[in-house]
């Protein structure tokens, strides 16, 4: 009769070494031996101070008993096309979603396309595009805040903010979106804007902004943006867009409630110091500024 090599007595005793050495034999032959042994073999490794027999036994069953039983509900070419069709997924979501660039108060950042334009944002600043066949059928940003564009030719290249957008083939302009701010400057080539019902072609020194639902074009003699030489720089703009460049900025909150925010600056302020800009700005407006805190500033007419 065949023996029960799965009994508690039986493994005792091999576990132990009291088998006969018919017995042994007759084990060695079987599948179950080779599992056995290899929990065996694992056990020399750890350092016992006495060999207790009943123990190992107990931890030989134990092993056994908790092993889990895999059944493959599937065929394994099922898992290979799982993981297939899984990478296609990745890669199109990846190509799909927005790369996202933004700066903080006082910061700027050069950011490099795939088609090797370049796009420097000033300060608390957004810049988001689509990976997924740039240069092909798709020139695509979208901007919050302030930037400053040097765009290759190609196809059309194509800027969105939620006041308006700039269309462009290959050349270098500014766009302003700040909150209500709407302004586009143009420094080289030709620049499209847009905004409602509302179209603008620009040539260079050319520039227009939103003001109360139109257009207000104006000129500039810069080559090149002034805040990337850390001085901001207005041309008859309005005052509450100065202000939030301002808070932009030096990471202030300006309070104007009391003042005329829609007279007009011209002029500029330097960014390595907060009180000479305030002072720049509003002492030839005939303003005082208050701090009320560290970070709040009062505005009052003098």
């Amino acid at each position: 009769m065949e023996e029960n090599y799965n009994t508690d007595d039986f493994l005792a005793k091999w576990a132990g070494g009291e088998l006969s050495e018919v017995e042994k034999e007759a084990f060695r032959k079987t599948e179950d031996y080779k599992y056995y042994q290899a929990i065996l073999e694992g056990t020399d490794i750890l350092e016992v101070p006495k060999y207790d027999k009943e123990k190992l036994f107990e931890k030989v069953q134990k092993t056994k008993l908790d092993e889990p039983k895999v059944v493959p509900l599937f065929p394994k070419w099922i898992y290979g096309l799982a993981a297939s069709v899984a990478i296609l997924i990745g890669v199109f979501f990846f190509l799909n979603n927005s790369i996202d660039y933004e700066t903080g108060h006082g910061e700027t950042l050069v950011v490099a396309l795939p088609d090797n334009s370049e796009v420097i944002l000033n300060s608390k600043s957004k810049l988001s595009y689509k990976k997924r066949n740039w240069g092909v059928d798709n020139r695509r940003v979208s901007l919050s805040g302030e930037a400053f564009f040097k765009v290759e030719k190609g196809a059309e290249f194509l800027v969105e903010t939620k006041k308006g957008k700039v269309k462009v083939l290959g050349t270098q302009f500014t766009v302003n979106s700040y909150a209500q701010v709407f302004e586009v400057i143009c420094f080289e080539g030709k620049v499209k804007a847009e905004s409602q019902n509302h179209t603008e072609i620009l040539t260079k020194g050319k520039a227009v902004r939103l003001v109360n639902n139109a257009f207000e074009p104006f000129t500039i003699g810069d080559t090149n943006p002034t805040w990337l030489q850390n001085e901001s720089s207005f041309s008859n703009a309005p005052l509450t867009q100065v202000i939030k460049t301002l808070e932009n900025q030096f990471n202030v909150i300006i309070n104007g409630e009391t003042i005329d925010t829609n007279q007009r600056f011209t002029g500029s302020f330097t960014h390595n110091n907060l009180e000479t800009a305030l002072r720049t700005v509003f002492e030839s407006m005939d303003i005082t500024f208050t701090f009320e805190n560290e970070n709040t500033i009062e505005l009052s007419k003098k």
